[in-house]
């Protein structure tokens, strides 16, 4: 059922702005010690003269039958950068490298060569701060890279899982500290949910990594188009991510994400997308003992849609296809859903999969989310732009009601500088802007998207299995 009024499109556009404005403000006066350590997305924190910490929870890396991983270290400041890095792997090894990137620079690791494993995560210490890190995964079924966390926690949670026809869906509990981090996996499918005895108490050694596959033989979660996670720490903390690879039930590809580090009340997606060869799915996770009605609202199209509230009940996952709305239309839409109540309670991921002339992607992530305090930003890196010209490379969503002006920059050996041809691009109030990478000046580098107003950044990139793409999202001032 659906509720869409075109009379009212204010009314709606008004609702999604108070969703921005007032859901998540937190008192001016609550003091806070890092506000990414209370649950943001990963984000670049402002230089502060003390020890800024990326946490990449890893990414196959063996060296064998093409199977690679890398981690980028991009310096968004002109002055040198000094660190280190501790990679770490799922066989109980690790490796310092001594860091020290040049203004306006980056360093690429090469992980299969400097320490194979099955699985390789890094921790990077910066002296002063000025970095973006990111993992990247290479492998023949297609590329994907994802940010790296700017901090640990004791819960974490993914709400897209997929085991159907044997795809590999590997949770990856990476523990960057000296002591043993004890943790309870408990996990809901499309019929309801579980914690096995077998998934609690899993001991993670110091400085390694460990993987659970859920669909492995006799690991309780084979061929599941549905299956949600919650990782909770009864001790110590950790950093968790995930590393899929899918072998059918419609999806292929492989794909490496971060998970959500906290429950939160909305989840914003800017490059969804429908028409033929098309499938888009929201998975929604509701891993509280409360049941939870969740609005979800179509925008930056001519008339947004408002559907009816969708009922998550307790630790259970819930997924809604927005192809099944004929009053979608086809082509790019955002879409943000927020519990009714306003209390932090789900986490949301979508799947998209494009069928592109022979070859199919799945790519999975999490939404976007405002800072606890209502910030979103208004500048956006990429530790490196994509190494090929590609069109429609960054969807650029303004949540502002307000028009905006949207300028991509490359980063060289004297800073930023604006692309030709990408400065100052218009954007409506509520709309888009999508930006081709298609000038050499970006290709491989580092950039930053600033715009006039609040504005989300997704990048859709090459997988390197024909014209396929994955997504990503930039990383947030803040």
């Amino acid at each position: 059922m659906r509720r869409r009024y075109p009379a009212l499109v204010l009314v709606v556009l008004a609702f999604t702005a108070l969703i921005l404005n007032a859901r998540t403000r937190v008192d001016p006066e609550t003091p806070t010690f890092s506000v990414s350590a209370s649950g943001w997305m990963p984000s670049a924190p402002f230089a502060s003269g003390l020890t800024e910490t990326w946490f990449c929870p890893g990414v196959p890396a063996s060296g064998v039958d093409e199977v690679e991983g890398a981690i980028v270290i991009a310096n968004r400041l002109g002055e040198r950068l000094v660190g280190t890095i501790l990679l770490i792997n799922d066989q109980q090894q690790s490796r310092r490298l001594e860091l020290g990137i040049d203004p306006w620079s980056a360093a690429t690791v090469d992980l299969d060569e400097m320490l194979p494993g099955t699985m390789v995560g890094a921790v990077i210490e910066i002296e002063g701060g000025g970095a973006i890190a990111e993992q990247q995964s290479f492998h023949p079924s297609g590329n994907s890279s994802s940010a790296c966390s700017t901090a640990t926690s004791d819960m974490w949670y993914l709400a897209d899982g997929f085991t159907v026809e044997g795809s590999l869906n590997q949770i990856v509990l990476a523990n960057p500290y000296e002591q043993t981090v004890v943790v309870n996996l408990e996990f809901a499918t499309k019929d309801g949910s579980r914690r096995p005895n077998s998934y609690r108490g899993l001991t993670v050694p110091a400085r390694s990594i460990r993987v659970v596959d859920l669909g492995a033989p006799g690991a309780g979660a084979q061929s599941e188009p549905i299956l949600a996670v919650t990782v909770e720490a009864s001790r110590g903390r950790l950093v968790v991510g995930r590393s899929q690879h899918f072998l059918g039930g419609g999806r292929l590809g492989t794909q490496v994400t971060l998970a959500s580090p906290a429950l939160r009340d909305q989840w914003w997606f800017v490059d969804g997308d429908k028409g033929p060869g098309i499938s888009e799915r929201f998975s929604i996770y509701n891993p509280t003992a409360d049941r939870v009605e969740v609005d979800v609202i179509f925008l930056g199209i001519s008339v947004p849609i408002l559907i009816d509230p969708i009922e998550v009940p307790p630790r259970e996952v819930v997924t809604f296809d927005p192809s099944q709305l004929s009053d979608l239309p086809e082509g790019r839409h955002a879409t943000v859903l927020a519990t009714s109540t306003a209390e932090s309670s789900i986490v949301v991921e979508r799947s998209l999969t494009r069928a592109v002339d022979d070859s199919i992607a799945t790519s999975v992530i999490a939404g976007a989310t405002p800072r606890q305090d209502g910030h979103v930003a208004t500048t956006w890196y990429l530790a490196a732009g994509p190494f090929e010209p590609t069109a429609s490379a960054l969807i650029v969503y303004n949540a502002d009601m307000a028009d905006g002006l949207v300028s991509v920059y490359a980063v060289g050996t004297s800073g930023p500088v604006p692309v030709a041809g990408l400065h100052d691009l218009p954007i409506p109030p509520a709309g888009f802007v999508v930006i081709d990478l298609t000038d050499p000046i970006v290709l491989g580098r580092q950039l930053v998207v600033e715009s006039s107003t609040r504005v989300f950044v997704e990048r859709s990139y090459p997988t390197g299995r024909g014209n396929t793409r994955t997504t990503s999202w930039a990383v947030p001032a803040g």
